[in-house]
Order: structure tokens, then C-alpha cells, then sequence
């Protein structure tokens, strides 16, 4: 026969406040000890005022939220803005630095003033 620990407190016959040798039904029939219970010491108007407000607080995040995303629109369209911008001013760059002579520097910047085009 084997015998085991008991795992849990109240598993076993002899428990920590009987003594060994009281008879078993003593035992059994002895209030279990008192535990003693953790007391909050906030008062009531205090702690209804400390507690969480789930709703605010997601509404809160959510305009964080919204904000964030658009500012960050803003600056990718400012950068994507100046990316084209950029590449304009290149090709347009690249345009007057192909003439060979004032001569075709001022044609070519007539021809951009009327139409628009880094190109013949």
C-alpha cells in the first residue's frame, strides 16, 4: 500500500490546527481556521471616481488614432507631391542644358513659356 502527501489543505484527516491523537470526529467537526479578508481602505466616493472609463478611453485612442493617420496622409502626399515636383524641375533642367548656344537657350525658353513642354 502506498501512501501520498496530501495535496491541498483539507485533503488529509489531521489538518493544521488538530492536534495528533484527538479522535476523528473532533477533527471533522472542527470549524475550519478563519482567513482573514483584505479590507479595501478607499472610501466609496473615492472609488467610484478612480475607476476605468472603457468608453472615454476608446474614444480618446480613436482621435489620437484618426490624427495620427492623418498627418500622416499629409506628409505622404507632400512627399509624393515634391517627388513629381522634383522630376518636373529635372526634365526641365535637363531641357535648357541641351541647348548648345543662347540662341537655342532663348528659343527653347520661349517654347517652354508657351507650351508648357521640357520637349520639342
Amino acid at each position: 500500500m502506498r501512501l501520498y502527501a496530501p495535496l491541498y489543505e483539507g485533503d488529509s484527516i489531521l489538518r493544521s490546527d488538530a492536534a495528533l491523537g484527538e479522535p476523528a470526529v473532533k477533527v471533522f467537526r472542527s470549524p475550519a481556521p478563519a482567513r482573514n479578508f483584505v479590507r479595501s481602505s478607499i472610501q466609496v466616493k473615492a472609488a467610484n471616481e478612480t475607476a476605468l472609463d472603457i468608453h472615454a478611453i476608446e474614444q480618446i485612442a480613436r482621435r489620437q488614432r484618426n490624427a495620427e493617420i492623418a498627418r500622416m496622409l499629409k506628409a505622404l502626399f507632400t512627399a509624393v507631391g515634391d517627388w513629381f515636383e522634383r522630376n518636373e524641375n529635372f526634365e526641365r533642367d535637363n531641357f535648357f542644358a541641351a541647348s548648345g548656344n543662347l540662341a537655342d537657350l532663348e528659343q527653347r525658353q520661349r517654347h517652354f513659356e508657351r507650351t508648357g513642354r521640357a520637349h520639342y
